[in-house]
């Protein structure tokens, strides 16, 4: 059962998705490394430190890539944030539609809890319970994961938001009453500053962002993460 709705999931999204193959990155498209260098990338799909433990198909380097207006729109935030000697760590940006692929099949097969990333679910629920799906705005160079944090004299020091990205927890919902009054601060005060850059969050996951005006809404791209 929880196959078949895997795949009901998949076919009813891609009839509300462009598809565009993969190849050469388009134009429109840019390195946020080129745009705002002192932006922190963590990119952990493209290493073995994510909930799948393995790199993830079409991560060929960990590099950050947004539409240009996005990645412009996430340096302002940038800028906004370093008079309070706060800055941005990105965890993934444009992500290819075959690591979409990859993620629901792998959220397909049984496997047990993971203490580490989703403590409460067996592996082949997360579908259902709405923390892998079918379709990202992730892979229209829209959409970003990331966190906040303090800037030091030797670098970053990530702030307490709670939980680790990807946790796939009801504790991870940005209003989350489960964590400490100073994560759910921490949380609160990275998303009024990408809704001032014109970013929206998804309430079930603090770390994600769309940006309102991304200009290639509804479409799917395939090229390979590469600087």
């Amino acid at each position: 059962m929880k196959r078949r709705l895997a795949a009901i999931v998949l076919a009813v999204s891609l009839t509300t998705l462009s598809l565009v193959g993969a190849g050469e990155r388009p134009p429109g498209f840019a390195d946020l490394r080129a745009i705002d260098p002192t932006i922190r990338q963590d990119i952990r799909y493209a290493t073995d430190n994510n909930f799948t433990r393995s790199v993830v198909p079409g991560y060929v380097a960990p590099a950050c890539i947004l539409a240009e207006p996005v990645a412009k729109a996430l340096a302002q935030v940038q800028k906004a944030l370093k008079p309070q000697q706060l800055g941005l760590q990105v965890f993934d940006c444009y992500r290819p539609s075959r690591a979409v692929k990859f993620f629901v099949a792998w959220a397909s097969e049984k496997g047990k809890p993971d203490p580490e990333y989703y403590p409460e679910f067996a592996r082949n629920t997360l579908i259902a319970k709405g923390y892998i799906a079918a379709r990202s705005g992730h892979s229209s160079g829209g959409s970003i994961d990331l966190t906040l944090g303090k800037l030091t004299p030797t670098g970053f020091e990530a702030l307490d938001m709670g939980t680790d990205f990807d946790f796939f927890d009801p504790r991870s919902h940005t209003r989350s009453k489960a964590v400490s009054a100073e994560a759910l601060a921490n949380r609160q005060l990275l998303v009024k500053a990408m809704q001032q850059a014109g970013f929206a969050n998804y309430d079930r996951e603090w770390w994600h962002f769309s940006f309102r005006k991304e200009p290639f809404a509804g479409k799917a791209f395939d090229f390979d993460v590469r600087e």
